[in-house]
């Protein structure tokens, strides 16, 4: 058990380098920067571009989109943190029952997974509709933004 807690330190130490390192970029702002997965929570980091003329509502849209980005990879983290340690939990608990056991097999492991679902369902069925929630309620700024950024396109246009 100790190994597998020290191997997730590691992790968790090399997801925060690599989280520091993702905010020290400096990345070209026409973009939004997409970077590789998380090893723990898998969810991909998100840079949004950040205009230089950005206005007040394109901030907090913008700061809500990566607020949004940000709780959906902790929530991720969490879970799948517990999902390993229950998972290595399970593979100990068949060892000692069976003897020893060099791998877990399909069968054993299908238990395993629906156990660890049924246990998690009210858990994952409240992220999925906070998630959505979250999500609906970007629509009205992201319409808002959508209008300005055409506004400024069109003064750009027109102006020539």
């Amino acid at each position: 058990m100790s190994s597998a807690f020290m191997c997730q330190k590691r992790q968790t130490e090399k997801n925060s380098w690599r989280k520091e390192t993702m905010r020290d970029l400096r990345l070209d702002k026409r973009f939004d920067w997409v970077g590789p997965p998380d090893d723990i929570s898998k969810i991909r980091p998100v840079r949004l571009r950040r205009l230089s003329n950005e206005t007040e509502q394109e901030r907090k849209y913008r700061e809500a989109r990566e607020a949004l980005i940000q709780w959906s990879s902790q929530f991720w983290t969490h879970h799948n943190i517990l999902f390993e340690k229950k998972k290595a939990e399970f593979v100990e608990q068949r060892k000692k029952n069976l003897g020893r056991l060099e791998h877990s097999n399909a069968l054993d492991m299908s238990e395993f997974y629906k156990q660890f679902l049924d246990e998690q369902y009210n858990n994952l069925t409240n992220y999925n509709r906070e998630w959505y929630y979250r999500n609906i309620k970007l629509f009205w700024p992201a319409f808002k933004v959508q209008l300005i950024r055409f506004r400024r396109t069109l003064h750009k246009f027109l102006r020539k």
